[in-house]
């Protein structure tokens, strides 16, 4: 068993079978294909021992990419739990790298053929949000993946931008949720247009990691001490920035529960006003220490069709678990002290440093 590095280039016997079997605990959610420059999926076929086997021959005319993805990645889950991978060419047998992020898509190597030569380029790179956005990225519309469906024609255009906000939170570290930029090719920050990668995913709980270039000052987590039903509460974001301008707004207002829809621990519900955009923003308590980030709604036209009115009930999750989602992804700790100082102008002040809004491409 030899061991490949990301980069290396293996040379390959066009006529060869390919092997991939994948041994760690979650390999029964992974599924592997080939997708070709040409937009032509070809499925490996699953045996026993989490064997998949190309279809011989693999290689045609046209350069490819072999594709380990999670089948089900809407429900969380990345195809590092699945690792080691072996992937072995025409007998001989390679031990493929795990990526270094949490990816629900990997690529685990690209062919391709040089001076008439076939070569395999070893990868551990991919998508965060799986294979879908590895259609986008590639400009493949309508395709059916194996064990999964077609792609949704109702995705936002390619193109388009939306926007959302996210939390500074360590050193060039920003929070936000999952669904801010499930969609997106590229990220930006609003206010310095600086790139940010998306470097780990908690789609359980719709909490999302960026690096890049972020200029301010990390909030201070409050994770450790427990909050208290009637607090008050600040709730900053960057909500319609097209009608309301780029400019952070603040609202205040209360816990109104300790818990979230049909009982979820993993939240709370917040009184304070919020709007479209807002997601993935700060909910701080009164002295700007960060007790939770900006989920949701509830649905105002559901509940006005079963005959209730609902007003400012909204939730958040609890800043205990972007502590842990930190922690897991292998990121040092944040340090920051908390903040004792309740003065509000100072709070928003704090809070103007450290909640940035987020661009999103399709």
């Amino acid at each position: 068993m030899q061991t490949a590095i990301p980069g290396q280039r293996l040379q390959v016997a066009r006529e060869g079978n390919w092997v991939i079997t994948v041994q760690g605990r979650d390999a029964e959610r992974v599924v592997v294909c080939a997708v070709g420059a040409d937009g032509g999926i070809i499925a490996f076929t699953q045996g026993e021992g989490g064997r998949w086997m190309a279809p011989s021959p693999l290689i045609r005319d046209t350069a490819l990419e072999i594709i380990a993805y999670i089948n089900d990645d809407r429900s969380g889950g990345f195809v590092n739990t699945a690792y080691p991978i072996e992937v072995d060419i025409a007998g001989q047998a390679f031990s493929f790298p795990e990526p270094t992020q949490q990816l629900a898509a990997v690529i685990l190597t690209e062919i391709y053929v040089k001076d008439g030569i076939w070569r395999a380029k070893v990868s551990n790179d991919g998508f965060t949000f799986g294979i879908e956005a590895f259609a986008r990225a590639r400009n493949l519309q309508n395709v059916d993946f194996p064990s999964r469906p077609r792609t949704s024609e109702t995705r936002p255009p390619r193109g388009a931008t939306a926007s959302g906000s996210g939390v500074l939170i360590a050193p060039g570290l920003v929070v936000t949720n999952a669904h801010v930029i499930e969609d997106g090719v590229s990220l930006e920050l609003g206010r310095s247009r600086a790139k940010l990668k998306p470097v780990a995913a908690d789609m359980l709980h719709d909490l999302a990691l960026l690096e890049g270039e972020v200029e301010g000052d990390p909030l201070p987590l409050r994770y450790n001490a427990p909050l208290w039903l009637g607090e008050g509460i600040l709730a900053a974001g960057f909500p319609l920035m097209d009608v309301l301008g780029s400019d952070l707004k603040v609202t205040t207002g209360n816990i109104s529960g300790l818990t979230g829809s049909h009982g979820d621990v993993s939240r709370f519900q917040f009184t304070a006003p919020i709007g479209s955009g807002s997601s993935g923003g700060a909910i701080s308590d009164e002295a700007g220490n960060l007790v939770g980030i900006t989920a949701s709604s509830l649905a105002h036209g559901n509940m006005r069709e079963r005959g209730s009115i609902s007003e400012n009930v909204n939730f958040a999750i609890r800043a205990a678990l972007v502590y842990e989602m930190i922690a897991a992804a292998g990121f040092p700790l944040p340090e920051v002290k908390p903040s004792r100082n309740n003065d509000r102008r100072d709070v928003v002040q704090r809070l103007r440093k450290s909640v940035v809004s987020i661009i999103v491409h399709f």
